[in-house]
């Protein structure tokens, strides 16, 4: 049997939805990115999950959003950021995607990791981690 047009058009459709999909968490990936390299708390709390398991220097444990934007309002004061690179990147068995990078603040690196899961259509940080002293380089 010769591709159908039906057959065509259904993996072209299938193959744009995989595209689709990808881009969405990669550009949540990128806002996260760029609010925790500029220091901007309501940026990523605009990306989290209604309880956000959080882990500062300072503090640790599920908050709401607006808890933990005010968490890091608090330590984005304290400790500037000046950019964050991510160094690694993949999927764990749940199939949430996770980042791990550096963060330069004025007072010393941090190494950050962040869970994206995918809620309904959305991507969402599920988790986030900001440890002080373990930057890798």
């Amino acid at each position: 049997m010769r591709n159908s047009p039906i057959i065509r058009t259904a993996l072209l459709l299938a193959s744009i939805l995989a595209f689709s999909g990808l881009m969405a968490q990669g550009s949540v990936k990128d806002q996260v990115v760029a609010a925790i390299g500029t220091g901007n708390s309501a940026a990523l709390a605009k990306h989290m999950v209604a309880n956000v398991d959080m882990t500062l220097p300072s503090a640790s444990d599920y908050y709401s959003k607006a808890q933990a934007e005010q968490i890091l309002r608090k330590f984005f004061e304290e400790n500037p950021a000046k950019g964050l690179s991510i160094v690694h990147e993949g999927a764990n068995r749940g199939g949430d995607s996770y980042y791990i990078g550096n963060l330069a603040t004025a007072k010393g690196d941090f190494r950050v990791t962040f869970f994206l899961k995918k809620t309904g259509e959305l991507y969402q940080v599920k988790q986030l981690r900001m440890e002080a002293g373990r930057a890798d380089r």
